[in-house]
Order: C-alpha cells, then structure tokens, then sequence
C-alpha cells in the first residue's frame, strides 16, 4: 500500500516543484507538506489496526504516537498515585508563581485588590485539595473515617431511619423555626396594625392555620415512625383509615342506608321547589307531568342500581328477583337450551309473517302506481 501511495503521489509532487515561479513553488511546498501530515497520520492509525490484528496489542510502542491504555482501569496504582501528586506539585508551584507576577501587577495598582485576589485563588487551592483529600480517602478504603479532610461531612449513618437523636434536633429545629416565624409576624402585625387592624388579623389566621396543619402533618408522621399507626387519635383532624377495606359492614351498609334517605329526601324537596317554580311561570300540566315522570325514573334507576350493587355485596347475586327491573344472567352462557330454542324460532315465525306482510303492501303499491300510468 506504502509503494502504491508513493507511485500515485510522487509524480504529482513533482510536477508541481518543477514550475519556477516562487509564489507556485511555496503553495506546492505548503500542499505536500499538508498531505505529507495526512499520510503520516493515516499510517499511524493503520499501524495501531494492525497491531490489534496480530493480537499485539497492547504492545505497539513501534507505533508512532502510540499511547498505552491503562494497565489498572479503575484502580490507582501507586505510580499513579506519586505521579499525580507530583503533577499537583508541579501544578501548585506554577499556580504560586502565576499568583506572584499578578501580586506584582497588583501591588502598583492597589494593595486591596492583590489581598482580595490571594485570597479567592487560595480559597480556591483549599476546595481542590479538599476534593482530592476526600477521593484519596475512598481510594485508600478509609471511606466514610475522613474527619482529617477539610470540610468533610460524614454521611448518615442510618438513612432512611430516624434515630432519637434526628428525632431531638428535629424538633429543636422546628421550635427555632417557629420562633422566627412568630418573630416575623409580629413585625409584620405591628406594620398591618398601622395600616389596617382587619388585614393584620387575617394575616395571623392565616400563618395560624399553615402552622396547625405543618404540625398535624409532623404528629402523622412521628405516629408513623414509632411504630403506632393507626392509633394517633391525639393528632389534630387524624382520619383512621377503614378498619375492612373492600368489604361493607353492617354500620357501614345502615350508614349508607341513612345517607341515601337523606339524599332523597333533598333531592325531593328540590323537585317540589323546581315543581312550584315551574307552575308559577307556565301552566303547563303537561310539561310538569313529563318532568315529574322524569325525575321519579331516574330515582327509580339510581335505586335499581343501588339494590343490584348490594345484592352483590351480601353475596346473594344472582337471586335479586326483588330489585326492580332486575333481569337475571344467563344461566348457561354459550348454549341454547330447548326452551329458548322453541323461543327463538316462534321470533323468527313473527318476524317471517311481519316481513310478508310488508312486501305484500309494497307490491299492492306497486300495482296501483302501474295500472295509473
């Protein structure tokens, strides 16, 4: 390939350094230099291919720019280790020599500013040594033990799990909160009291009634955290959950009994009142008649429905002959018995004779319309 590339481009070279004038000749020296560098970076490429090939690799040193991959991924040797904290070496004294020359520049403009600008580039050496104290705290397997790293914070012992002690601060944290929050609403009352007393007593009912419900919330969850859920009646507006989920007890079912007596009897009184305002603007006996029915048939649907569901719920479906308009199951779903089959082809007689029927009266139509013209 190396041959064949000379072959096709040599010539060309050439040809372009044998032209004499010295604005040509530069371009030409510029463009086989560009191609030159081309080529050489295309063989490199092909070199490392080829090493891979004849599983060689990694060790393609006879590569030009060849670059080792890293013989521990993941893991710090402690080659690696010395050689980054000679790199930080490195780094920080360039780092002190950076800051040196720009205290100089500094130090003939204003004093203050150099101090200002050590310290931000200090503060900043002291995060990016914190950093690295941290990672080399969780290389070395000492991780979480890292109390000597600056600015370290362990992390929780026990996540997830509010411990006494959490469980203490917490609440001490809660009281200094809500003494700056009363703090600032007794600066903001006096301020209202100013301006207006009405304001300022809706504002304290406000802030009042967000601190009982924030209180209420934390009294569910501590119930939660000690273990005594669903026995928290002490918290304020505490709803106990049902004692029988999915399943309607006996207090339950009369509860809803009573419920729905009540509901009908509102519902009642609103026809009457929509009855009599209905009859002052137009006498319509008709119209009131026809709302009525239409009233009492929804009712009577709600209550079919009602009767069916708690059928259902005492188990006794698909006995509900006693629930109006109840029609029951098939008793033998996907097969015809002899009754519905007798059933069936009496419809089907009825339906025959029917269309007969009407064939009979289009044709005699038919007939008469004929005999016209």
């Amino acid at each position: 390939m190396r041959s064949l590339f000379f072959l096709v481009v040599l010539p060309f070279a050439s040809a372009f350094l044998s032209v004499k004038d010295s604005s040509v000749e530069k371009a030409c020296v510029a463009e086989d230099s560009k191609m030159r560098s081309q080529f050489q970076n295309k063989l490199a490429g092909i070199c490392e291919d080829m090493c891979k090939e004849v599983g060689a690799y990694p060790q393609c040193a006879q590569c030009p720019g060849f670059v080792a991959p890293d013989s521990t991924p993941g893991v710090m040797t402690w080659d690696e280790l010395l050689e980054h904290m000679d790199n930080l070496v490195e780094w920080g004294q360039g780092e002190i020599k950076g800051w040196h020359s720009q205290a100089a520049k500094l130090l003939q403009v204003s004093g203050k500013s150099c101090v200002a600008n050590d310290m931000t580039h200090r503060l900043a050496v002291q995060n990016k040594l914190a950093g690295i104290c941290e990672d080399m705290c969780k290389e070395v397997g000492a991780y979480p033990q890292c109390a000597q790293c600056p600015g370290f914070v362990a992390p929780d012992s026990t996540p997830g799990v509010m411990t006494w002690d959490e469980l203490l601060e917490h609440m001490d944290n809660l009281v200094e909160w809500g003494q700056g929050e009363i703090k600032g609403w007794r600066s903001q009352a006096a301020k209202f009291i100013q301006t207006k007393e009405g304001s300022c007593l809706t504002n304290d009912l406000k802030h009042r009634s967000t601190v009982q419900n924030r209180l209420a919330g934390i009294c569910e969850d501590m119930c939660k955290e000690v273990g005594a859920y669903p026995q928290c009646a002490q918290c304020p507006g505490f709803v106990a959950p049902d004692s029988t989920p999915g399943v309607m007890t006996w207090d339950e079912l009369l509860e809803h009994m009573d419920n729905l007596v009540e509901w009908g009897q509102g519902q009642i009184k609103g026809w009457h009142s929509q009855a009599a305002k209905f009859i002052q603007v137009k006498d319509n006996t008709a119209a009131c008649t026809s709302e009525d029915m239409q009233h009492r048939v929804q009712l009577q649907n709600k209550l079919a429905g009602i009767c069916e569901d708690m059928c259902k719920e005492v188990g006794a479906y698909p006995q509900c002959a006693q629930c109006p308009g109840f029609v029951a199951p098939d008793s033998t779903p996907g097969v015809m018995t002899w009754d519905e089959l007798l059933e069936h082809m009496d419809n089907l007689v009825e339906w025959g004779q029917g269309m007969i029927k009407d064939w009979h009266g289009q044709a005699a139509k038919f007939l008469q319309i004929k005999a016209h013209f």
